[in-house]
């Protein structure tokens, strides 16, 4: 059942190549990801409880080249989540929806403005 539906939505993915669908579907899969990071943020910031080497121990394994990668890419997923929220309400309230396609592709601009960045100051 779960299968057939997401078979359908990725066929219909392909036949909509919209700028639309494609943020649409970014701003969802972005959420999940979030949501699921504040499971493991949670868990980790738990450790306090345990202790302080507990919570050193913890910490310890995001200080890797792993931790890093990962650090980045928690930004990467949380500025195209927060960039097409922002789009989307400006959309909704000031009523300029025949703007979408631009207000996109300032928001992608933006996006690699971030991404830019973040790549000297998380990784390097």
């Amino acid at each position: 059942m779960i299968a057939q539906k997401l078979t359908a939505v990725f066929k219909n993915l392909s036949r909509n190549r919209f700028a639309g669908a494609y943020a649409f579907w970014i701003h969802r899969i972005t959420g999940i990801i979030i949501t699921l990071f504040l499971f493991l943020h949670i868990w980790t910031l738990c450790s306090v409880f345990r202790g302080k080497a507990a919570y050193d121990y913890a910490i310890t394994k995001f200080d890797t080249k792993f931790g890093y990668a990962f650090q980045y890419a928690l930004l990467l997923i949380v500025a195209a989540h927060l960039l097409n929220g922002i789009r989307i309400t400006v959309v909704d309230l000031c009523q300029v929806t025949r703007a979408q396609k631009k207000l996109l592709w300032a928001s992608l601009f933006l996006f690699a403005v971030i991404a830019s960045v973040g790549v000297f100051t998380v990784l390097l």
